[in-house]
């Protein structure tokens, strides 16, 4: 399968029509794409940091071209069931809202990409898009911590230990 047929199978399973006329559109598009890419969705579509966040001219290019395939989202190819996990993931934090997907995807690129620490990340976020709302960064900053982070198994297990603590705490407050 070429990287268009996915990209235009990844936009159907997430049910977006893409209209290249609509700026809104172009941005989600892309930072859709990058953020399945993080999540290990193969793409070959290079990313940098632009002023809107992460962005690849290839993808653009692809989407001028081809219009009419992603706004009808007609394509043979099926995704992979970890692929439509990862496109359903996505649209369930993400609900396809650009300002969150922008402060997301930028967030996903500055520690992820290029592997700053957490807080620097998201101090850098703040400065690049101060346009948007505190509470607008923090939800999507947390919405992509939410969709990238992987725990391992010894966290999950901490987790484990912890909730299980908690749980038993609110059962023995039920019986009094």
């Amino acid at each position: 399968m070429n990287d268009r047929s996915k990209v235009i199978a990844c936009f159907r399973e997430a049910g977006f029509r893409m209209n290249t006329d609509l700026f809104e559109h172009r941005l989600i598009a892309q930072k859709l794409v990058y953020l399945l890419r993080l999540k290990g969705v193969e793409f070959v579509y290079p990313f940098r940091l632009y002023v809107r966040g992460p962005y690849s001219p290839n993808l653009a290019r692809e989407y001028y071209q081809h219009a009419d395939e992603f706004s009808r989202c007609e394509t043979e190819s099926t995704l992979s069931p970890a692929e439509a996990d990862a496109v359903a993931g996505l649209t369930g934090l993400f609900d396809k809202s650009p300002s969150l997907l922008e402060i997301g995807a930028t967030y996903g690129y500055l520690a992820y990409e290029m592997r700053q620490p957490p807080e620097q990340a998201y101090r850098m976020v703040r400065r690049m898009k101060s346009f948007y709302s505190n509470e607008q960064i923090v939800k999507g900053v947390n919405r992509a911590k939410q969709y990238l982070f992987v725990p391992t198994d010894e966290e999950k297990a901490a987790l484990d230990a912890e909730l299980g603590e908690w749980q038993r705490a609110g059962i023995r407050s039920m019986r009094h």
